[in-house]
């Protein structure tokens, strides 16, 4: 049986990842970069896909999970009859002090086995596989070098403190297995490391293998030095921040969707998408997180992975690019997968790119606004790609769109699309205002701002239902239109506004959990779950608003759906309550940190005021 997504715990080292199932096994992981091939894809076929597990060597065991404080090394413990051991798992992490003075491989996942009482046996079986498990590996026993493969020139090894015998190669060369037993004090170290170089940087580990682990909590403690918050659910906060740095590319700058690709949206269903890539959507709301929680520097390296990304197809933009700002992703299925939960087809690769999204041109330019107090001004090329957006929006704003659900049927007037499209003017103007450009037409953006709001304000909204609506003249209601009070288009304590939020959160919801839209048509077979992000943008209405005890509520409820890790992926099943998408999701992360910020702005408001 598969395991839930709830049971998994992520680690990785800002380059790639891994999920770590709470039974100690590694059945996602993909190598060098997160969109690379998948070399443990048990996740989406158990039989073919691939996976790296440590465990009991008996059935009869309890397991739990849990991250270390503040780092992204995940502890698992498991409790047998004969006694208890401790598994850690994290991608080694080193300083740049630390780099100046050894060599490391490319990528290392350590795994350590300790036992914390008593004697238990114990097993453990490597079986990578090529492409997601369409290929069989090589393996080589090369002795004190450890177990090694190839493939297109790329190296392999995995290394352990067992002696040399313990580990026994398959007759078919595709798979390794172990038993060990731990006692009181003893520890086994495994570590699965790739090289992309030749010679190959092969790590060693019965000396320096337990500080290397050690180094890679410590570097996580530092990191969150730079934590910059105090207010209501910082252990949920803290988390998110940590996921979100592991969704961080750092050669680039980028920040991933998610570093899964096909977890499907509906169990059994045809909705399995590759999120292992960049959506511009997600700009402002991130680097809002970002900058207000003290992470100057991954800000500054994610506004210039957008500068980087952009150039290709400016002064157009598009809506997904790959974490080295590739804009053409093309979409595959993979026929020898079964899927999670033989969830079918197995997709990699994402055709949203060649959609049209008027609303990525207002949170692109929201993000340079939110970004803004960190630089003194911007430069001329920025300048000019800013204006460029800008001018965009006044050529393109009038044109019916994907929307940011990235319907697939035929376009539309969304409401949302052209609320963005007047945030991103009114932005442009701001900054215009604050930097003292001259270059700016401020008459013609101001003019044509004025022009997109009457239009939402006349067609956007209905005087029937008092709400906005999905689409201009439309009758349907939309979650993205919780965001309106978000970007500060309007008050979120104004009627209107108001009527919004309880209408959505009144048709829109199932079993206090929100959909994203519903009984529309939107080219895809199925149905889904609910969003996350959605629930949590309820929440940071309520907060805005003054309605702070309901968006506590609000914002618990959510908690509730949370694995014992605390991550979450991008929806939740409101019958079963189950995980659903991929995972961990980034966006709802970052709407989980915004209305905890929101929350704690509102308290202390009305602390301030009694």
């Amino acid at each position: 049986m598969p395991n839930k997504l709830s049971d998994y715990a992520l680690i990785g080292n800002a380059r790639s990842a891994a999920l770590v199932s709470n039974k100690g096994s590694i059945d996602w992981c993909c190598l060098p970069e997160f969109d690379s091939p998948a070399i443990f894809a048990a996740l989406l076929d158990e039989e073919q896909g691939g996976h790296f597990s440590i465990n009991p060597n008996t059935d009869h065991y309890i397991s739990t999970q849990a991250y270390i404080a503040d780092t992204n090394v995940v502890e698992t413990i498991f409790e047998t009859e004969s006694g208890k051991v401790r598994l850690m798992d994290a991608f080694a992490v080193n300083s740049e002090e630390e780099k100046k003075h050894a060599l490391f491989a490319d990528h290392e996942i350590l795994r350590v086995a300790e036992s914390v009482s008593g004697t238990v046996q114990m097993k453990m079986e490597f079986v990578p596989r090529l492409f997601y498990g369409r290929e069989l590996p090589h393996l080589k026993d090369r002795q004190k070098l450890g177990i090694h493969f190839s493939w297109k020139g790329n190296a392999f090894t995995l290394l352990s403190t067992l002696e040399g015998a313990q580990l026994k190669l398959s007759s078919g060369k595709d798979k390794v297995n172990a038993e060990f037993s731990l006692q009181p004090g003893e520890r086994v170290i495994f570590s699965f490391s790739y090289a992309g170089q030749s010679p190959a940087i092969i790590p060693e580990v019965k000396v320096t293998g337990w500080s290397r682990m050690q180094n890679t909590v410590t570097y996580w403690k530092n990191w969150m030095c730079n934590f910059r918050y105090s207010g209501v659910y910082e252990k949920e906060v803290r988390r998110s921040v940590l996921v979100l740095k592991l969704l961080t590319h750092a050669p680039s700058g980028a920040i991933i969707a998610a570093p899964t690709a096909s977890l499907p949206e509906e169990v059994g269903g045809v909705r399995n998408w590759d999120y292992r890539y960049c959506w511009l959507r997600d700009a402002s709301f991130t680097i809002r997180v970002l900058v207000k929680l003290g992470f100057e520097e991954e800000a500054h390296a994610f506004m210039n992975w957008i500068l980087h990304a952009t150039q290709l197809t400016r002064p157009k933009v598009q809506v997904v690019y790959s974490v080295y700002g590739r804009a053409s992703i093309k979409e595959k299925t993979l026929g020898w997968l079964k899927g999670y939960k033989n969830s079918r087809p197995v997709r990699i690769g994402n055709e949203a790119g060649g959609q049209f999204q008027l609303d990525v041109y207002g949170e692109v330019l929201d993000a340079f606004y939110t970004y803004a107090p960190l630089v003194e001004d911007f430069d001329r090329d920025t300048r000019k790609f800013l204006i460029g957006l800008g001018e965009t929006i006044c050529k393109i704003w009038e044109q019916p769109d994907n929307g940011i659900w990235e319907i697939r049927t035929s376009l539309i007037h969304h409401t949302h699309s052209k609320v963005m499209a007047w945030v991103g003017l009114n932005r442009l103007i701001q900054l215009s205002e604050k930097f003292q450009w001259n270059e700016v037409p401020l008459e013609k953006f101001s003019l044509i701002a004025s022009c997109i709001r009457d239009k939402i304000e006349r067609q956007g909204y209905n005087s029937n239902l008092k709400s906005y609506t999905r689409e201009l003249n439309g009758k349907e209601l939309d979650a993205s239109l919780l965001t309106l009070s978000l970007v500060g288009y309007c008050n979120p304590a104004s009627p209107g506004t108001l009527s919004t939020t309880q209408l959505i959160h009144e048709q829109l919801s199932k079993n206090n959990l929100i959909y994203r839209y519903l009984n529309v048509d939107d080219g895809i077979a199925g149905t889904e779950g609910t969003f996350g992000i959605c629930y949590f943008w309820l929440a940071e209405n309520l907060a805005k608003s003054g309605v702070l005890e309901k968006a506590k509520e609000a914002f618990e409820t959510m908690l509730r759906h949370v694995g014992s890790t605390g991550l979450f992926s991008e929806e939740i099943d409101p019958e079963t309550h189950e995980l659903l998408g991929n995972y961990p999701q980034g966006f709802t992360h970052i709407g989980l940190i915004n209305a905890a910020l929101a929350i704690t702005e509102a308290s202390q408001k009305k602390v301030s005021t009694v």
